[in-house]
């Protein structure tokens, strides 16, 4: 069986129809072309506890995923020696309508981290658990290239990687495959304790319909609830559409008191919320990308049941393309503190960071705040996250050298990051906040490890977010576009916009990285052509990244703004092949 299931070597693998993929800083890897991408079905909520090499537990993957009526898509791929810090992709293209199941074994005592992005490099779903035996299962909703990528966060060694092809509704159950243990059925998934609605609470449904129908809201499908305790989550996938507005809303029960609703992207970013102390809570988005989301309605105050609703708008010349089983996909356990803070140790460690000292576990009443001291290195440059549990509505971060503030997070997140390059060497002063809410969070500091200065006349932090952006890009297999000239300008208010141009060929796939400098928080960027809206990245950070390939020949137009703070920036395109 194992001479049809590897491509062990190169050689091998380009017999197949693989080739090499680029890979940082070290390590060995093969493209493999199949389906893949979409909506989340389900992973692993517990490490697996491996039990025998990786050739044998993929053996034993194999023979499950092959009884239970799936298919291997394209050979399995064999590295020998993956390196920690290694980040390896693999590019594959979707056939949507199928579901798909990633997995990744590796030596024991490593910790494998495997990640699924859509064609506008957004996260579909990851498993940033601490083992060996990563695996996710993703549904395709869009056709073009996606990217399945592998981080060796820590330790050395070979690891396997396949993917398989299912029915849509199954859910492999692979932990105890991984472990050794007897199987679990292939659609065995823990009984979510669901709620009816009641007369009540419809009643004020009914009032939204009415309300949002005057801006021609219809309301997509029916609410679905589930019991919850007080500061726990419901959370339900969207998938949502470019270009397209939505509503949604989180209702409480008898027993709640105040829901909360947030709405992020795959990253872990909150991109718009409702933390008022009404009973109900409700949103409105129009994102500039289509892919997935989250809308993670939060029980507050009280015990009892909690509803979520969605809503779209009706387009005026066309019906939007989202029917009502695909805007309200399917129901996802809720984050801990851990979970949320190993997805960001992951991607800030993917992003070229190291640890500066270890991670700080801490507890804050509302309105509470810490001091951190922190020794920073002159000329050297700093990344600082803190990370709250669920009960933890906004923490905010504050840089300073004795009482001169050198950057801030203050944007309404139970995440905040601060970016800084230190002027001077010495001591620091990290301040912590828990602006709204209380309880858990995790703070920890990482260091840029390489040069802040380089071409362009770049120097510093706008340096450092381009070296973040290119380096993930290159693992994707973008490089710098030659034929197309970086760029410049300075936002000195927030609110202020600026246009370039950007010529592009029909069918050229490119990445814009947009990164902002000292003083800039948040920046949008979007490109129109004849001022149509046809990419965008809605990301709240200030190193958006737009992923497009063109439909037509001609100029496009590349729209940067200050979301928040002011400053300069800079952008530059990149190409990938076909």
């Amino acid at each position: 069986m194992l001479r049809s299931l590897l491509c062990a070597s190169l050689v091998l693998a380009m017999a197949c129809g693989g080739s090499p993929r680029r890979v940082r800083p070290n390590g060995q890897g093969q493209q493999i072309t199949g389906p893949v991408g979409g909506t989340q079905v389900t992973g692993p909520s517990a490490p697996t506890g491996a039990v025998g090499t990786p050739r044998e537990r993929l053996e034993r993957v194999e023979a499950f995923m092959t009884q239970n009526g799936y298919n291997r898509v394209g050979p399995a791929i064999h590295n020998n020696n993956a390196m920690q810090g290694s980040l390896i992709a693999y590019a594959v293209d979707p056939q949507p309508g199928n579901c798909y199941v990633a997995v990744a074994v590796a030596t024991e005592q490593t910790d494998l981290n495997l990640f699924v992005l859509d064609p506008a490099g957004q996260g579909l779903n990851h498993d940033v658990l601490a083992n060996e035996s990563p695996w996710v299962q993703v549904c395709p909703t869009t056709p073009g290239r996606h990217i399945v990528r592998l981080q060796m966060l820590r330790g050395n060694g070979e690891f396997y990687y396949a993917l398989y092809q299912g029915p849509q509704g199954s859910s492999p159950q692979l932990a105890s495959v991984l472990s050794g243990g007897s199987p679990a059925a292939i659609n065995e998934a823990p009984v979510a304790q669901m709620a009816e609605i009641d007369a009540e609470t419809q009643g004020r449904l009914i009032q939204m319909d009415e309300a949002l129908s005057r801006s021609r809201y219809r309301r997509v499908g029916e609410p679905e609830g589930m019991i919850r305790a007080a500061n726990e989550d419901y959370i339900r996938e969207l998938n949502l559409q470019q270009g397209v507005c939505y509503a949604f809303a989180s209702l409480g029960g008898p027993g709640t008191r105040d829901t909360d609703l947030t709405l992020r992207n795959q990253q872990g970013e909150t991109l718009e919320q409702d933390r008022g102390t009404d009973i109900d809570g409700r949103i409105q988005f129009c994102p500039t990308q289509g892919g997935r989301y989250s809308l993670v309605a939060n029980l507050y105050s009280g015990n009892g049941p909690v509803f979520v609703a969605g809503w779209v708008q009706e387009a005026q010349s066309a019906q939007p393309q989202n029917n009502n089983g695909q805007v309200m996909g399917n129901t996802s356990e809720g984050e801990t503190v851990d979970q949320r803070y190993a997805l960001t140790d992951a991607d800030m460690q993917a992003r070229g960071y190291e640890s500066y000292g270890e991670p700080v576990r801490g507890s804050l009443g509302s309105g509470q705040n810490r001091e951190f001291p922190i020794e920073l290195e002159g000329g050297k440059c700093y990344a600082i996250v803190a990370i709250g549990a669920s009960s933890v509505r906004n923490v905010d971060l504050a840089l300073h050298q004795g009482n001169r503030y050198l950057d801030r997070e203050v944007a309404t997140d139970s995440r905040a990051i601060v970016r800084v390059c230190a002027e001077d060497t010495g001591t620091y002063s990290m301040q912590m906040t828990m602006a709204e809410g209380e309880g858990a969070f995790i703070y920890h500091a990482y260091r840029w490890p390489r040069g802040t200065r380089g071409p362009f006349g770049l120097a510093g932090l706008i340096y450092v977010r381009l070296g973040e952006v290119s380096g993930l890009l290159g693992v994707d297999g973008y490089e710098p576009d030659l034929n197309i000239d970086p760029d410049r300008g300075s936002l000195r208010r927030e609110g202020m916009s600026a246009s370039h141009r950007v010529p592009l060929q029909q069918g050229q796939c490119v990445a814009i990285a947009v990164v902002g400098g000292d003083g800039v928080q948040d920046l949008n960027a979007q490109l129109s052509r004849g001022g149509q809206l046809v990419a965008g990245d809605d990301s709240r950070n200030a190193s958006p990244t737009i992923r497009y390939c063109a439909e037509a020949a001609g100029n496009y137009d590349l729209q940067v703004q200050a979301a928040a703070g002011q400053g300069d920036y800079f952008y530059q395109v990149f190409s990938r092949g076909q």
